[in-house]
């Protein structure tokens, strides 16, 4: 059954046959070119198109070919490029909430490895306990010790009467705290994270920015930790435990931050960036 003429479910669209209008031409380009999340893409169109529409419309009234008013109602509008660059620099955020968002996400990411860093204290701790102080310093014998440094270390460990033993006490027990005390630190930025989050004026980076960040510092420090400890193993030198102690914390949070990326990635529209 033939459908009656000017009818049916798909009649001709205002510019002519497909791909005949400058107008939609136009639309479907800008469509590519704009950034932006998709809610905003969709309100720069409506709006394009509305404009477009009616200087088309316009045209039409003064007598125009549909084509040809389409056709100035486009170069009336501006490029494809000079609009999607108007709206990408509409989209960009005040430096000053850039600077926020970077204070934020420093927190974040910092407040974090400071808690590993504390977390591999209390490994080191144990590691003194089962193993040995040398397996945690690295000081031997051999090490140099000015006589200045051994007059301080002998007054601070009386009952011992070999420098060498006074040095080795002083240094394990300043790594044992220097990481527990940076886990302090690593909670107290948390802490200042938590409470700057719940001001609508603080917010954190883009997750694909912070996630590549994670990825980046705390692989490159987990591999470098498991580096140089793993070399001081295979040289039996000391203080291969101080270094292996904070590898499998990094490289776990590299490994976490690493899933979320592709996360990230994966949730990304094709053709957008994340």
């Amino acid at each position: 059954m033939t459908a009656p003429s000017g009818s049916g479910a798909a009649g001709p669209s205002r510019g002519g046959a497909a791909g005949d209008s400058p107008v939609d031409d136009y639309l479907d380009r800008l469509l590519v070119a704009a950034p932006g999340p998709p809610r905003q893409v969709r309100a720069l169109l409506a709006e394009a198109e509305a404009h477009l529409r009616d200087a088309t419309d316009d045209g039409v009234g003064r007598g125009l070919e549909r084509s040809e008013a389409e056709r100035q109602a486009v170069a009336r509008f501006g490029t494809v490029r000079i609009v999607a660059d108007a709206e990408a620099r509409r989209q960009e955020l005040p430096f000053g909430t850039l600077v926020r968002q970077i204070i934020t996400s420093a927190l974040l990411l910092g407040g974090i490895a400071g808690v590993a860093v504390g977390a591999s204290g209390v490994v080191v701790a144990a590691m003194e306990l089962v193993g040995s102080k040398t397996f945690i310093v690295n000081i031997s014998s051999h090490t140099y010790l000015a006589r200045s440094d051994c007059a301080r270390w002998l007054a601070g460990y009386p009952g011992v009467h070999s420098c060498y033993q006074a040095a080795l006490n002083d240094w394990a027990s300043d790594t044992i705290m220097f990481r527990l005390f940076a886990g302090v630190l690593g909670v107290m930025a948390l802490a200042a994270y938590l409470l700057l989050r719940r001001r609508r004026r603080f917010g954190d980076l883009p997750a694909s920015v912070v996630d590549t960040i994670a990825v980046t510092v705390y692989g490159l420090a987990g591999l470098w930790s498991l580096g140089l400890g793993v070399d001081l193993l295979i040289q039996q030198e000391n203080g291969a435990g101080g270094r292996l102690a904070v590898a499998p914390f990094a490289l776990a949070l590299a490994l976490y931050y690493g899933l979320r990326l592709m996360a990230d990635v994966r949730r990304a529209p094709v053709g957008t960036a994340v």
